[in-house]
């Protein structure tokens, strides 16, 4: 009878810290809000990032004279993982300075400092939330 007084507390501790856990990663990823236009700080440069608040599709413009990057990415931990549409992949640092300010670290963004663009575009409910 003990041990299974033992088992319902300890399965009961997971299942606290397993809600906790998800609740404070996505506080974190709503506030680092990444989809949306990003632009290099300082110097010429943009990350375009659609798609959910973990994943989706981008679009990197690295170089005024190089084409357009693309593929998909998808946030582990703190770490950005790009694939290219080439099949490329790189995975990259992100830190969260400030609401709107991230730098990004890795294979072809050294160090790089990106703030986000303002949108004026305010989601709409659907016509499910009536």
């Amino acid at each position: 009878m003990a041990s299974l007084l033992v088992v319902i507390v300890v399965t009961a501790l997971v299942v606290v810290w397993v809600r906790g856990t998800r609740r404070n990663r996505a506080r974190w990823l709503a506030r680092l809000d990444l989809p949306g236009i990003w632009e290099r700080d300082g110097e010429w440069g943009r990350i375009e990032l659609t798609g959910d608040l973990d994943r989706g599709s981008y679009r990197l413009t690295d170089a005024r004279d190089r084409p357009a990057e693309s593929g998909t990415w998808f946030l582990h931990g703190h770490t950005l993982c790009l694939t290219s549409t080439q099949g490329e992949r790189s995975e990259c640092d992100l830190r969260l300075f400030e609401e709107g300010k991230i730098g990004i670290d890795g294979p072809r963004l050294e160090r790089r400092i990106y703030q986000k663009v303002p949108s004026n575009v305010v989601p709409l409910r659907g016509r499910s939330s009536r």
